[in-house]
């Protein structure tokens, strides 16, 4: 079956633009004959192509002020897989043979409020631009920051969990396939933990829901006071929490959980009045697993390990015992 290529442009969390593949070479930029126009001073006019050579594709940067950067790193030419995320300025392209799952603008509320960010945005950078008055067009360039701003806070409530202020559920798996498939690229090693609160039903019985509420938001923060700036932790489900360790050999993720696990045994009754622990199921690419599918499901089989084995503990996966 022959698949459709495209490029996704989101923001605010939401696909606001769907352009398919159609030529050889796409050119990506604020100019209005670029072929995806992203309206954004921090974009150069000609800021990036992205070149299709049948299914194979690549991007280059095309000396752009401010980079293009492909799942996090900046790159000058870099060849580019399905789900790939390319950034430009605050935006985010996503290359999708139609197999991915974007949520569009009209979804949701705040979906529509960053579409409607970005309209808003691209009408007051194209009438300042013909504007002769100098103090209209410094006016203009105001609205232009103001809407901006709008656009950042947007986009971060569409990507956090409401009650944890974590990642959402939905943006985990976005980024978790970005992250497993620059790893693939570098030939790097990528782990992964699952976090669960013990007895969390207990909890929620015990104090009430309210209580138990707080008692997440509590441990929400302790895991991502715990975990290094290049992780990324996401509320996964209910009170399970997942972490992303690129970059990071199984020694050292069972250690990151071992400080997790520690400072919340330690930590929860001075913050909350009661203890809490947590049981934490950790795997590795590509020890444990050469999809992250397979990663994903040895963690949680270690999860669920190490609440066998009596809970508050690390437990690494193992694929002879587990």
């Amino acid at each position: 079956m022959k698949k459709d290529y495209s490029l996704i442009l989101v923001d605010s969390g939401t696909a606001v633009k769907k352009l398919p593949i159609t030529k050889d070479r796409f050119i990506i930029g604020r100019a209005d004959d670029a072929d995806l126009v992203v309206s954004s001073k921090d974009v150069s006019r000609r800021h990036a192509a992205v070149i299709c050579d049948g299914s194979n594709f690549s991007i280059e940067d095309l000396d752009s002020t401010n980079g293009t950067f492909v799942n996090g790193k900046r790159i000058t030419k870099e060849a580019l897989e399905i789900g790939d995320e390319i950034s430009v300025g605050d935006y985010k392209i996503f290359l999708d043979d139609g197999s991915g799952s974007f949520s569009y603008a009209e979804a949701t509320q705040i979906g529509r409020k960053g579409a409607e960010t970005v309209i808003l945005e691209k009408r007051f950078s194209t009438l300042r631009q013909k504007l002769q008055d100098d103090g209209l067009k410094e006016e203009f360039r105001t609205i232009e920051d103001v809407v901006k701003k709008s656009r950042k806070k947007l986009s971060t409530m569409a990507n956090e969990d409401k009650l944890t202020g974590l990642y959402s559920r939905q943006y985990f798996d976005r980024l978790s396939r970005a992250e497993f498939s620059q790893a693939k690229k570098t030939n790097r090693e990528l782990s992964i933990l699952f976090i669960d609160i013990d007895h969390f039903k207990r909890v929620n019985d015990t104090y009430g829901h309210e209580k138990g509420d707080v008692a997440l938001r509590v441990i929400a923060k302790l895991i991502g006071a715990s975990c290094r700036k290049s992780d990324f932790v996401a509320r996964y489900g209910g009170e399970e929490i997942v972490v992303i360790l690129p970059n990071t050999i199984s020694r050292d993720a069972i250690q990151v959980g071992s400080d997790i696990n520690e400072v919340i045994a330690r930590q929860s009754n001075k913050l909350l009045g009661f203890q809490i622990t947590v049981s934490i199921g950790v795997a590795t690419y590509p020890n444990d697993g050469t999809t992250l599918k397979q990663v994903l499901i040895n963690a949680d089989k270690a999860l669920y390990r190490a609440k066998d084995a009596g809970r508050n503990r690390v437990w690494k996966f193992d694929e002879e015992r587990d």
